[in-house]
């Protein structure tokens, strides 16, 4: 009775809700927000955002298959469904299962290799794909068949940080590629059957439970909506996207990091530094998203959990900003917080502000 079920759905339900089949391109193009076609898109550009997901399942006794499986990523035995999905969350369509072992870029390149395939006959030349850094390996196929891809940057050789225009770019990126692991997340809220491992007897039907999963989202799931700072937002990007970040040239020709003695610990006594009160909807504007707000709480239990307080340091000499074009004038105040690195436990970070205190009023 299941079997029957489900291939009623797969052909009758899934075949109108999921696909490039059941939307035109030019449907596709109301699917794009304001931000990514700000951003990236233009006059009849199709906007896509493609990843994979993975479902886990349990250890099996096929050896072969337990290898093509097993994610040195993960640690876990999984496969994984490849996405594309429109900048609202609305799912185009889905692939796979690929093993564990392939990656993103090898499954695009699997998709857009031939030039009558249906993928390559369905998106247009000038369509943006939106990608991550795995994809680094399929940028050059994608822009041969006309297509414009976009992924954050990749740090130079011999360097440790990316530089302003470098992490500006990358930002661009990412403020528009969070929808589809909304969208993943979606899958393992939604459905119990894809967020526990999956019994390896029912893998035969794993891609098709997935692909009614998805047209379900489609059909009754609500689509994401315009944020309501959009504009806003675009405007401080185009406003701040080319600018020098002269504040960093200064920290890194005074060698700033390693110095210790010319920083002293803001203490609850010490009240000649003044700091902005921020709302909530200028704290967004500042981050241009909620993503670093959400994250505030976890990095801060992380910074304190040790020390039971979070420090932070206001430089006790005058500054001198010649050459480096800082704004205002001798009024200002350097302030600096550590931030543990989320990944390495010994790696830390420094924030640095310039506070101008003529303007504290």
């Amino acid at each position: 009775m299941m079997d029957k079920v489900r291939e009623i759905l797969c052909q009758d339900f899934v075949t109108r809700h999921l696909g490039i089949n059941h939307i035109t391109h030019e449907e596709l193009l109301e699917h794009n927000l304001t931000i990514p076609n700000r951003l990236f898109g233009g006059e009849n550009i199709a906007i896509v955002i493609c990843d994979g997901t993975y479902i886990y399942f349990n250890k099996s006794s096929n050896y072969m298959f337990q290898k093509d499986s097993y994610s040195l990523h993960k640690y876990r035995n999984l496969v994984k469904p490849f996405l594309i999905v429109a900048c609202d969350g609305y799912i185009v369509d889905c692939f796979g299962p690929y093993k564990a072992t392939t990656s993103d870029a090898v499954i695009m390149n699997n998709l857009f290799y031939d030039e009558n395939s249906a993928l390559r006959l369905y998106f247009r030349s000038g369509d943006a794909f939106i990608l991550d850094r795995g994809f680094r390996d399929s940028i050059s196929l994608l822009e041969n068949c006309g297509y414009r891809a976009f992924m954050p940057e990749s740090l130079l050789e011999g360097e440790h940080q990316l530089t302003t225009a470098q992490a500006n770019q990358s930002r661009c990126v990412t403020i528009c590629r969070w929808v589809v692991e909304v969208v993943n997340g979606y899958f393992k809220r939604d459905y119990k059957i894809l967020r526990q491992e999956y019994f390896n007897r029912s893998l035969p039907h794993m891609m098709q439970n997935f692909e009614i999963a998805a047209a379900l989202l489609n059909r009754f799931g609500v689509c994401l909506k315009d944020n309501i700072n959009a504009r806003q937002i675009l405007e401080i990007v185009r406003e701040k996207i080319n600018l020098e970040n002269n504040l960093a040239n200064m920290v890194e020709a005074h060698n700033m990091n390693r110095r210790t003695v010319n920083f002293q610990n803001i203490t609850a006594d010490r009240n000649n530094v003044y700091f902005p009160m921020l709302e909530y909807n200028d704290l967004i504007l500042f981050a241009l998203g909620t993503y670093q707000i959400r994250q505030a709480r976890s990095n801060y239990g992380e910074n304190v959990r040790f020390h039971g307080g979070y420090r932070i340091e206001v430089c006790s000499e005058r500054l001198d900003s010649s050459g480096h074009n800082l704004r205002g004038s001798g009024d200002t105040i350097l302030i600096r917080g550590k931030i543990k690195s989320r990944h390495v436990s010994r790696r830390q970070y420094y924030v640095y502000i310039l506070i101008e205190t003529n303007l504290a009023g």
